[in-house]
C-alpha cells in the first residue's frame, strides 16, 4: 500500500514526539508533557478564553478569577499528560499499573462480575487518565472492548491500534458494518465495553440536565445495558499529583425488564448522567474542559 507524503510526514513528527515517552521514565515524561502545556497555555493561550467562559457558564461566581485560572491550568496540564501517556500505553505492565493506580475495588467489582463468565459497560466521564485506565483494566484480566474514531491518516490509525492492541483491548471503529451486532456478542460473552457518556452527540439524542445546563447526550451505555440484560459500571477516574490515580466504583446501574424499553433506557441513563455531573462539580479540574465539542452547545 502506498502512503500520502502528508501521510508519512505526520507518522515520522508523531514517531518523534513519541520517542522520549518510550525510553524516559515515567515522571520525566510527563515532565516533557508539563513543558508543552505551560507553553500551550501561557504562551499560545491555547483554547484558554473558550475554557474559562465554559468553567463560568457552569460555575457562575462561585470562583475567584484566580481559582478560575488555576482551574483551566490544571485541566490544560493534565490534557497534556493524557496525551503524552496514550503513547507510553505500549511499554505499560501489570506491574507498572499496580505501581501508579489506587484501584483495588473496581477491580474487584469487575472481577466478580467476570467471574460469573458475563460482561458489562464500564461507562466514565472524561476525567483523570480515562485512555491509561483501560489499558490497566485489561492489564488486570478484565476483557475490554474499546470504540475508536478512524484516522484519516492510516499510519497514525495502526499506530495507535497496535498502542490499544498491545496491552489486551479489542478495538472496534465507530461507523464500522456489523459492529452493534460485534458488541453485543462480545459483551454477552464475557466482555466489557468503555463508554464515556459525557460527550455531546453530533446529532439529535436525548436531552438531559447536565452542568446546570442541557446536553444532548448519548444512550449508548443504557441501550446495551438493556440489549444484553448486563449493568452499567459507572467509574470515576482521579489524577492524584502528576503520577498516580485513583479509580473508584459508584453504585452499578441494572437494567429493568419489568419497564418498556424506552422508559428504562431514559432511567439508565439519567441514573448514569446524575452521578458523574455530580463528580465532575465535586472536582472541576479533573474533567477535560478543553473537548472541542463543548457538552452544553446545540445540536444544529
Amino acid at each position: 500500500m502506498k502512503y500520502r507524503p502528508k501521510h508519512i510526514a505526520e507518522y515520522l513528527f508523531l514517531r518523534i514526539i513519541a520517542f522520549p515517552a518510550t525510553v524516559l521514565p515515567y515522571p520525566m515524561t510527563l515532565g516533557i508533557a508539563w513543558v508543552i502545556a505551560v507553553i500551550g497555555f501561557y504562551v499560545f493561550r491555547f483554547r484558554k478564553a473558550e475554557t474559562l467562559r465554559r468553567m463560568r457558564i457552569v460555575f457562575g461566581d462561585k470562583y475567584t478569577s484566580r481559582e478560575y485560572n488555576r482551574m483551566a491550568w490544571i485541566a490544560a496540564r493534565n490534557t497534556a499528560f493524557n496525551a503524552i501517556e496514550l503513547l507510553i500505553n505500549k511499554k505499560s505492565t501489570l506491574e507498572w499499573c499496580n505501581k501508579i493506580f489506587d484501584y483495588e475495588e473496581t477491580i474487584n467489582v469487575l472481577k466478580k462480575q467476570a467471574a460469573t463468565g458475563k460482561g458489562g459497560i464500564i461507562a466514565g466521564p472524561h476525567m483523570g487518565t480515562w485512555d491509561l485506565a483501560g489499558i490497566a483494566f485489561a492489564h488486570n484480566g478484565i476483557p475490554t472492548i474499546g470504540i475508536v474514531g478512524h484516522q484519516r491518516n492510516p499510519l497514525v490509525n495502526k499506530y495507535f491500534d497496535d498502542i490499544r492492541n498491545s496491552a489486551g483491548i479489542e478495538c472496534l471503529v465507530r461507523g464500522e458494518n456489523g459492529i452493534l451486532k460485534k458488541i453485543i456478542r462480545l459483551l454477552k460473552q464475557g466482555q466489557f465495553l468503555g463508554i464515556n457518556p459525557d460527550a455531546r452527540m453530533k446529532t439529535p439524542a436525548i436531552e438531559m440536565p447536565f452542568l446546570g445546563g442541557t446536553a444532548n447526550l448519548g444512550s449508548g451505555a443504557a441501550n446495551f445495558a438493556r440489549m444484553t440484560q448486563l449493568p452499567i459500571f459507572p467509574i470515576i477516574i482521579t489524577r492524584i499529583g502528576w503520577s498516580r490515580h485513583k479509580i473508584r466504583s459508584l453504585p452499578t446501574i441494572e437494567p429493568d425488564m419489568t419497564l418498556d424499553k424506552k422508559t428504562d433506557i431514559m432511567r439508565m441513563t439519567s441514573l448514569l448522567v446524575e452521578q458523574i455531573d455530580r463528580e465532575i462539580q465535586d472536582d472541576p479540574e479533573q474533567w477535560f474542559w478543553y473537548n472541542s465539542r463543548w457538552v452544553l452547545d446545540p445540536v444544529k
